[in-house]
């Protein structure tokens, strides 16, 4: 059995429900923060409960929760589900209301999932992986891209255009060409083994591989490369909360570096895998690590 945290009630996943007038469903209102379990233990759970009240903020949607609430939520689902490993996911909808557009007076919901959800095999760490760049510029780009909303179909379409080419995933660029992330997370590449992010890398888990990538060797910000840029890249690595930290080693066919996971990538893998298995995450009983 699956739980799910429903406004503050755990019910099974087969009795959860959303309204059809619920704005989050009719117009995509709402917004949503992912969360990685490690051991029994949520990585840096109060950053990302804290991301997700800025970008409530931003579309003006008011949480019905503290952010102290929300994370012992977090914690308590993860326990219920008894989830030592996994991906959790906190979702904030405006509420249901009329069918038209307006957002007064409207109660918002809050729901909160913890499942197992690897976007790549495993066995993919160790290797890379081929990937292809979505041929549609997406029109939020920047740091736009990465405010978690809730209706965001560009992600479903680049993510299907991968598949359809064989790949997992697919890099997506702005309206300028240049790289925005792919539709999994942020991306970083590597030059004579300096490193350099591509912007903004506002997610909880990029900030975090940026700090390892810096104490590791050099690092450089660069403006946002186009796809030819990344092609040209001695390394080129994926970091998102559901996958970590995962090498890039074919982009539209073209092999990066010597098509193998290459030594900064696997320097900020491992150093990653410490990190979050260590003394800077929580644990899901709401105590000291």
């Amino acid at each position: 059995m699956s739980l799910l945290w429903v406004n503050g009630t755990l019910v099974d996943k087969a009795d959860a429900r959303v309204s059809p007038f619920d704005h989050g469903f009719l117009y995509g209102d709402g917004v949503w923060e992912p969360l990685r379990v490690f051991g029994g233990r949520l990585f840096r759970g109060a950053d990302h409960i804290d991301r997700l009240f800025a970008v409530a903020e931003h579309y003006e949607l008011d949480v019905p929760y503290t952010a102290a609430e929300l994370l012992a939520a977090v914690e308590a689902t993860v326990r219920a589900n008894h989830r030592t490993d996994g991906y959790c996911r906190v979702i904030v909808t405006r509420g249901p209301g009329t069918i038209g557009p307006d957002p007064r007076k409207l109660d918002p919901q809050v729901f909160i999932t913890a499942e197992e959800y690897y976007p790549f095999p495993s066995e993919l760490a160790g290797h890379g992986l081929h990937v292809v760049t979505y041929p549609h510029p997406v029109a939020a780009a920047g740091p736009r891209f990465w405010l978690q909303a809730l209706g965001r179909p560009d992600i479903v379409s680049a993510r299907r255009h991968a598949l359809r080419a064989g790949c997992l995933d697919a890099v997506i660029c702005g309206p300028g060409e240049g790289v925005i992330g792919t539709t999994e997370g942020d991306l970083f590449f590597a030059r004579g083994g300096t490193v350099s992010p591509v912007p903004p890398t506002t997610t909880v888990e990029a900030r975090a591989v940026a700090e390892l990538a810096r104490d590791l060797g050099p690092w450089k910000l660069e403006p946002p490369p186009t796809p030819s840029d990344l092609n040209t890249a001695d390394e080129v690595f994926l970091v998102g909360t559901a996958c970590g930290v995962i090498g890039v080693v074919r982009i539209d066919g073209h092999t990066i570096g010597n098509g193998t996971e290459g030594p900064v990538t696997r320097a900020v893998r491992e150093a990653y895998h410490a990190l979050t298995r260590g003394a800077d995450t929580m644990p899901a009983e709401g105590g000291a690590p």
